[in-house]
Order: structure tokens, then C-alpha cells, then sequence
């Protein structure tokens, strides 16, 4: 499972947060054409709390603003 928040911001357009075996990242794009390379930013956290938290904090991405997206990475390829 992934959730996404496009902010549009200046160093942020889209935040991801994804949950692997290790944690969920809190994966940053800076545009939407990133997609393709991969995120600009990863920061991985313990768990969903504190990567909402984390991008909240960083980001002011609201509760309200996440929806559930399927995984980003696929095949060894983000997207």
C-alpha cells in the first residue's frame, strides 16, 4: 500500500510515503516527471505515524490530503 499528497510546492510537488519490509519511506518528488527517475528525496521512518508525522512537519501535508495509490516502485522501475 502507498499514499500520496500533491503539494505543489517549490522542492516538492508529490509526497509518497510506502511501506517496505524496513519501514515506510517518505519518498519526495519534485516534479511530476520524476516519477520515471525516482524520487529526489527518501527518508525512511519506523512507521505510518511518524512518516505522516514527518511529512506534516516538513511539508504541511494535512490528514485530508492523502489517498491510496498502488505501489510506486514496480519491476525494479518507479513509477
Amino acid at each position: 500500500m502507498a499514499l500520496e499528497a500533491i503539494i505543489n510546492q517549490k522542492d516538492a510537488y508529490r509526497i509518497v510515503l510506502e511501506e517496505y519490509p524496513e519501514g515506510v519511506y517518505v519518498l519526495v518528488y519534485d516534479s511530476p516527471e520524476a516519477a520515471v527517475d525516482g524520487p529526489c528525496q527518501d527518508h525512511l521512518q519506523d512507521n505510518w505515524d511518524i512518516a505522516k508525522r514527518q511529512a506534516r512537519e516538513d511539508f504541511g501535508v494535512a490528514d485530508d490530503q492523502w489517498k491510496e495509490i498502488p505501489d510506486t516502485f514496480f519491476n525494479g522501475k518507479w513509477r
